[in-house]
């Protein structure tokens, strides 16, 4: 049976850290001067004539590390429960072997080429697909070359979790892919992430014991005759109030109060005056380098008046023992998840228990 190390190709060793490139080719006494690219090509060309047990110290590194992340949840249970032993015992047996498919024989449609068995229930499937065209042109020539992009699908066949680690619109192709498998009626429906959450980056953020560093919103109110007086009688307001602090002189923001009152009429009566301050903005962002947004109290004032589409939420995890802080960004449209940390095996795992398989929150 295939293991992690024997579906690791040549994409996925430049995608490491140049600090783990140096640390395996030390171990393997190899030379350890030049680019991260330097660094994986030496590792790729030793382990060409499949002696691939140096790789297995990253072996939890080697298919994660900077990487989306969309969950898919599979309709029939049983019918996925029978993809292992589908792809064991067919025509080429993807658990024992590496089909090699040449780069122009690529198409955008992907390829299945390998697969890995992590435990009795989970498993590991690499796709291939050509992503592009690259164009080259030497003299009078032109030269046109395929892009191939190698993806890693991960799967629980007891949970019936399928996770695809490539952006949004890939991770469609991939699972679509998967669903074509065989005469299994395999069918897929894709596992939202904020919903369980109330579209709350922050009710993410507790889940995962972490802190929301960066959020992305838009406004709940939209006044769609809001006008440019309205828009400077709040200027006027707030000038006012810069000036009162200033000089404490309470005459230009009682008259600035009083003229906005008679500018607005109901409307300042049924919106609060924070969310007329939001009012007419496409989109507003805010970030902390210390610490969390929440208790900020500009964030805290703003917030009961937006709607999140997304965020940046930070976390720690411990890996090799060492605590380590990791961040994700969260999407509302695409419903995924990006590691901009590089993050290993039970890094994704931490997230996905509690993203996608124990969700267990309390919206408030």
């Amino acid at each position: 049976m295939n293991k992690v190390t024997d579906i690791t190709f040549l994409p996925d060793l430049i995608k490491l850290p140049k600090e783990s490139l140096k640390e395996i080719c030390t171990d393997l006494r190899l030379d350890t001067t030049g680019t991260s690219f330097d660094l994986a090509q030496r590792l790729w060309d030793y382990i060409a004539d499949g002696n691939r047990d140096g790789l297995e110290s990253l072996e939890n590194r080697l298919l994660s590390g900077k990487t989306s992340v969309a969950w898919f949840k599979a309709v029939d249970l049983q019918a996925l429960r029978g993809l292992k032993k589908h792809l064991i015992d067919g025509e080429h047996n993807f658990f024992g072997n590496v089909l090699t498919i040449e780069a122009s024989e690529l198409t955008s449609e992907p390829k299945l080429i390998a697969a890995a068995e992590l435990n009795e229930n989970e498993i590991l499937l690499r796709y291939v697909y050509n992503s592009g065209n690259r164009r080259t042109i030497s003299g009078t020539q032109v030269f046109t070359t395929p892009k191939s992009e190698i993806t890693t699908a991960y799967l629980n066949l007891n949970e019936g979790i399928v996770e695809i680690r490539t952006d949004a619109k890939n991770a469609t192709k991939i699972a679509s892919a998967i669903t074509k498998i065989g005469d299994l009626d395999i069918v897929l429906e894709p596992k939202a992430i904020l919903a369980p959450f109330g579209n709350d980056v922050e009710q993410i953020a507790s889940a995962l014991n972490g802190e929301l560093i960066d959020a992305t919103s838009t406004p709940e109110l939209d006044l769609e005759d809001f006008t440019e007086e309205q828009a400077q009688a709040i200027l006027n307001i707030l000038n006012a109030l810069n000036s009162y602090f200033d000089d404490e002189s309470e005459t230009e923001l009682i008259e600035s109060l009083k003229n906005a009152s008679e500018t607005f009429g109901d409307h300042l009566l049924t919106a609060p005056f924070t969310a007329l301050i939001l009012n007419g903005m496409e989109r507003v962002g805010m970030r902390t380098n210390v610490g969390d947004l929440r208790g900020q109290p500009l964030y805290d004032t703003l917030r009961p008046y937006l709607q999140h589409q997304g965020g940046f939420i930070k976390f720690k995890f411990p890996v090799d023992g060492i605590e380590k802080n990791f961040t994700i960004r969260v999407g509302l449209t695409t419903d995924s998840v990006y590691f901009t940390t590089p993050a290993t095996e039970e890094v994704i795992k931490y997230v996905r228990e509690n993203l996608i398989q124990n969700v267990g929150v309390v919206i408030q």
